[in-house]
């Protein structure tokens, strides 16, 4: 019965009805582009994104940061250099790269030297050498503004994870200051993770914060991307092609 009902003449309408609902969808995440949805007394800030790894900045923060690069200031705080393969000395200078294409000025930009943050997924970061390394850049940039992952870390990375409660930790036990807004970058599922313009469309409704980066800027994050070519096999190629961070970030207050 279900060969039957799977005709040629039956699967043709289907197929258009799906085809012309992507399409649209796709048409209209063209149309969000560009914009952005924060408090209007977010302009002119200083903004420090807290990141695990070199690549985490383009891969996951790059609409966010092309936002915050036209309207105030931004400092990139890398909890480790992505050591985990050797590889520490060529990934930082991979980074360096990438954030002066995204615009990051090298006197804002501090990969950690920490021995209890060295990257891996055995690896388990303590919440107290994040907050010591969070704090300590704080002081010295005094952002009013720290973006960093949320609980789940977009990928479920360990570090990703450590990262986001370090942040957290810092903040509830008064290492940074309590007026600093704190941002988490929201993990979504499967499906729209990997929806790239599609997923504009929904975030643009569904979220209270949101960054969709222009054409321009997602030009730039891509080239961003590429200056991590230690890290560009073929599955981040796929990534940067499909995944909704390369265009889109929703985001979530943590502060209580």
């Amino acid at each position: 019965m279900l060969t039957l009902f799977l005709t040629g003449r039956t699967m043709y309408p289907i197929l258009v009805s799906l085809l012309t609902t992507v399409t649209a969808y796709i048409f209209i995440g063209f149309y969000y582009l560009g914009t952005a949805r924060w408090p209007s007394s977010y302009q002119n800030k200083k903004v420090l994104f807290v990141t695990a790894h070199p690549d985490d900045e383009c891969m996951f923060f790059g609409p966010t940061i092309r936002y915050f690069i036209s309207v105030g200031r931004v400092f990139l705080l890398c909890l480790s250099n992505g050591n985990q393969d050797g590889l520490g000395e060529v990934r930082e200078e991979e980074l360096a790269g990438s954030a002066k294409k995204l615009g990051i000025p090298q006197e804002h930009l501090k990969i950690a030297d920490n021995e209890g943050l060295r990257d891996g997924l055995r690896n388990m970061w303590r919440v107290e050498h994040v907050g010591e390394e969070v704090s300590e850049f704080a002081r010295q940039v005094d952002p009013d503004i720290i973006i960093t992952f949320d609980r789940y870390g977009v990928s479920g990375h360990p570090n990703h994870v450590a990262t986001s409660k370090g942040v957290n930790y810092a903040y509830k036990n008064h290492l940074i200051c309590n007026e600093v807004k704190i941002y988490n970058l929201e993990s979504v599922n499967v499906i729209r993770k990997y929806s790239s313009f599609v997923d504009c469309f929904f975030s643009s409704f569904a979220s209270k914060v949101y960054n969709i980066a222009s054409l321009k800027d997602i030009i730039n994050i891509q080239g961003a991307m590429k200056h991590h070519k230690s890290q560009l096999t073929w599955f981040r190629k796929l990534y940067v092609i499909f995944s909704r961070y390369m265009v889109v970030n929703t985001l979530k207050s943590a502060n209580v």
